[in-house]
């Protein structure tokens, strides 16, 4: 079972990094690699007594450490996130956050970013859009995993403000003194109360993390070997070397609602921000199709590009992208030259999050029994999938100059949520408020 609680505990890592390619279409059918735990796919019996979920003395002292250590965030208030107190105890949900907040060299981790505006209030220079939120519902009875996406676009109430908007703009939130706006808070609070209040979940636990905490863990682990098309390794070397481009219709810039040009493409940007990698980055082979190896930006990039194809072709890259991660990285868990608990601890500092290391190995301790590892060939045999909204039940509009996604039958989507979820509807106390 120590075997599983590897694997476990590196899913529930990864999850995060992966969390920027939100699943806005139908899942698409790829072929994919299974992770070989061993020659014959089955657990390894080592014919000792030694309790499956006992760690070493050396282990227990790392897992305290971590916990007693490690940056939590503190500033959650249960009692502003809209708690579907009806929903019962034996599933934890988990939102996973992707924030698109990019900064600069000096300032990249998320932690970081969200600390300036305890030093300058009104210094909104690195704006933070939510723009994956992914719910992650592990039953501690069954041992089942399931991941709920939700297309950032989706037009929804926010706790606090008196205008919807697209669930993306949920991260943080305004205060005001006196009938006036006084600063902006940072803070994925709001986020939860949303998603919470919106589809009557329970969810106080979160994760977040941006675009240098995807790059810089992936780069830490060596980068990772993906099989590539021709068109994919010429648009990922494409979108590391272009400077911005701006949109054009007619021959004339596309303006914001704002007045400012639109973006077409930023890769350099991306990479000028959060590029460490140490030495001259080897570009791709473009003339031929298959397996390369990326470093930790070329592998944000594979996960995040749609321009060559669409979203569809992006969710199964996505996922293609965790099965090779898991495939590549397993192996040298469970042989004992990487240790889980020291990738927990170099990793935890690029997320945002208020779970602590204890309360995640005992989220992992509760399912082991329920799991058989030996039957987990990749990350998509061990979770099931949903998103937010369902083909058929959505529609497009137009706010403020931007097309929004709007749920045609919110009842009904908040009812098959907790369908997949829970196997039944359960709704929450104030669902008639």
């Amino acid at each position: 079972m120590k075997r599983f609680l590897a694997f476990f505990l590196a899913l529930c890592l990864f999850l995060p990094v992966l969390s920027f390619a939100e699943l806005d279409e139908e899942e698409l059918e790829l072929e994919e690699e299974n992770i070989d735990l061993d020659e014959e796919g089955e657990e390894e019996d080592d014919g000792s007594d030694e309790d499956p979920m006992e760690l070493s003395d050396q282990q227990k002292g790392k897992l305290e450490d971590m916990t007693a250590e490690v940056e939590l965030d503190t500033s959650i208030d249960p009692s502003n996130l809209y708690l579907n107190t009806n929903l019962p105890d034996n599933v934890v949900n988990i939102l996973l956050i992707g924030v698109d907040a990019r900064g600069t060299k000096e300032v990249q981790k998320l932690p970081e970013q969200m600390r300036l505006s305890d030093s300058d209030p009104r210094d909104r220079s690195i704006a933070k859009r939510a723009d994956v939120q992914m719910i992650l519902s592990i039953n501690l009875d069954d041992g089942s995993i399931k991941l709920t996406s939700i297309a950032r676009n989706t037009y929804v109430e926010i706790p606090g403000r008196t205008k919807k908007s697209i669930i993306a703009n949920s991260f943080g939130h305004a205060i005001y003194e006196n009938g006036k706006y006084n600063r902006w808070v940072d803070t994925p609070e709001t986020c939860i109360a949303t998603v919470n209040k919106n589809f009557q979940l329970n969810i106080q636990y979160y994760v977040a993390i941006n675009f240098f905490g995807v790059e810089e863990i992936i780069e830490s682990l060596g980068g990772v070997d993906i099989d590539l098309t021709k068109k994919e390794a010429s648009a990922i070397n494409t979108y590391l070397s272009m400077s911005t481009i701006y949109k054009k219709k007619n021959g004339q810039y596309v303006l914001d609602s704002e007045g400012k040009k639109v973006r077409a493409s930023h890769g350099k940007a991306i990479a000028n921000s959060y590029d460490n990698h140490s030495d001259k980055r080897v570009k791709l082979d473009s003339k031929k199709a298959g397996v390369q190896h990326l470093d930790g930006l070329q592998a944000l990039m594979y996960a995040r590009l749609r321009e060559i194809d669409d979203d569809f072709h992006r969710t199964a890259r996505t996922r293609h992208l965790l099965d090779a991660l898991l495939k590549s990285t397993m192996p040298r868990v469970l042989s004992g030259e990487l240790d889980i608990l020291d990738l927990i601890t170099d990793w935890i500092e690029y997320l945002s999050t208020n779970i602590n290391p204890m309360e995640m190995f005992t989220i992992a301790s509760s399912v082991l029994g329920s799991v058989n590892l030996g039957e987990v060939q990749s990350a998509s045999t061990l979770i099931q999938e949903f998103r937010i909204p369902e083909d058929g039940t959505y529609g497009y509009s137009t706010v403020d100059g931007s097309s929004v996604t709007v749920l045609k039958d919110k009842q009904g989507t908040i009812e098959a949520v907790h369908n997949f979820i829970y196997g039944r509807y359960i709704p929450a106390p104030y669902a008639d408020n």
